[in-house]
């Protein structure tokens, strides 16, 4: 094999164990992808109300986004394989019961609750899969070759997977079609906690060691330094997917917006494959405030740019940084966590992307409906330097290069 220096993407595929490791974990991911389309029409059509049936997509996110640092403590408690194997098995009856429950045209109290159960017992794939890559690729630039991989091909999932769901409610029902997520994830997730790579992660119970008196990993400085950032970066993705529909409104319309839309998460994935062949010896802060302010100033350039060219242009450069962002992330937060927090760091990493994206969403649509798009966005990027300022302030005195 080539040196690590040298190692291209297809030689990460070549590493032994990772074929069969990474295939599978992406069967189960895939699930994910494609979940959200078929839930919403299967709730809407048993229903009759969108009302009920966006409460069902709010219920599901929401469980699927802030409980999963809970998810992964009982992972790095109790064990990957243990824990990851009861969550499958769960999040796939649960979707299964959704579809069953839908075709009973059952009451929507009913629908609420197995939508709030799926997501509180979603299991964490993608962050473990990232866990699983530190002792599938060990060294610095393999690695990093392997996370960028990992980044590129989840942006691809999500690009591909709502395009697959439409295609395919277009010859089933949404309650059938909700049947294909739940084969999904019991497959993939059970033959990707069957692998070794799983079945290393070891546990704190059997190491008998203890993070008593120990601070929550969020509540740590020099963490807080790293999820901030990309807190920024789910915040600006999430202000992009509401105020890009508004820009476009009266200039190609909902076509355009999705084509947009596609081209940020297009330029993501090339952003991740660029990214991933540079060596750089920036410390992990100083990359992740560089890439951050790159991307918001280029979704500055919106304030001043309405044409539906434009904005895809803008989109797509913009979209070059956010990849990249999430792969330092997911990579420093993997070494932050240790041996026996691994799981609970790049967990806590795809959280606060979340939860930025959901308050990025949240607060770009107020800014719209209050001030118009020019100011909103301003406003976001304004917000955006004073929280990544916060950020400096507590890297402060600890930056560090890295080779």
């Amino acid at each position: 094999m080539p040196s690590t220096s040298e190692a291209r993407y297809f030689d990460v595929l070549k590493l032994p164990r990772v074929p069969v490791t990474f295939g599978t974990a992406l069967i189960g991911r895939a699930a994910y992808a494609l979940v959200f389309l078929p839930l919403l029409y299967a709730v809407t059509d048993a229903t009759g109300s969108i009302a009920q049936a966006g409460a069902a997509i709010a219920l599901y996110g929401a469980g699927a986004s802030f409980l999963a640092p809970v998810r992964a403590w009982f992972i790095d408690r109790f064990g990957a394989r243990r824990i990851l194997t009861i969550l499958v098995v769960l999040f796939s009856t649960a979707i299964s019961a959704i579809a069953v429950a839908a075709l009973s045209s059952a009451g929507g109290i009913l629908l609420l609750a197995l939508s709030a159960l799926a997501g509180v017992v979603a299991p964490p794939l993608g962050p473990t899969m990232r866990v699983a890559w530190s002792s599938l690729a060990r060294e610095g630039e393999l690695l990093k070759r392997a996370m960028s991989l990992d980044a590129v091909v989840e942006e691809l999932l999500y690009l591909a997977g709502p395009a697959v769901a439409g295609l395919a409610l277009t010859v089933a029902s949404p309650e059938v079609v909700l049947f294909g997520p739940a084969v999904l994830v019991l497959v993939g997730g059970l033959l990707f906690v069957s692998t070794s790579a799983v079945g290393e992660m070891g546990t704190r119970a059997r190491a008998g060691t203890s993070d008593r008196g120990q601070r929550p990993l969020i509540l740590e400085r020099r963490f807080l330094t790293i999820v901030i950032p990309v807190l920024i970066a789910g915040g600006l993705s999430g202000a992009v997917s509401v105020a890009v529909p508004d820009i476009l409104s009266g200039n190609g319309g909902s076509t355009a917006a999705g084509i947009a839309l596609g081209c940020f998460a297009g330029g993501s994935a090339i952003g991740g494959l660029i990214f991933g062949r540079l060596r750089l010896s920036a410390s992990p802060f100083r990359q992740l405030a560089v890439l951050t302010l790159l991307m918001a100033s280029v979704l500055m350039a919106l304030t001043f740019f309405s044409s539906a060219v434009a904005v895809v242009v803008i989109l797509a450069v913009a979209g070059l940084f956010f990849s990249p962002i999430m792969i330092v992330g997911y990579m420093t937060a993997g070494t932050m966590g240790g041996e026996r927090r691994q799981n609970s760091a790049t967990t806590w990493v795809n959280t606060s992307h979340n939860f930025g994206s959901a308050a990025g969403s949240a607060l770009i649509g107020v800014g719209l409906q209050l001030a118009g798009a020019p100011t909103a966005i301003v406003w976001t990027a304004v917000s955006a330097a004073l929280l990544l300022l916060v950020a400096g302030a507590l890297n402060a005195g600890r930056d560090k290069t890295v080779a």
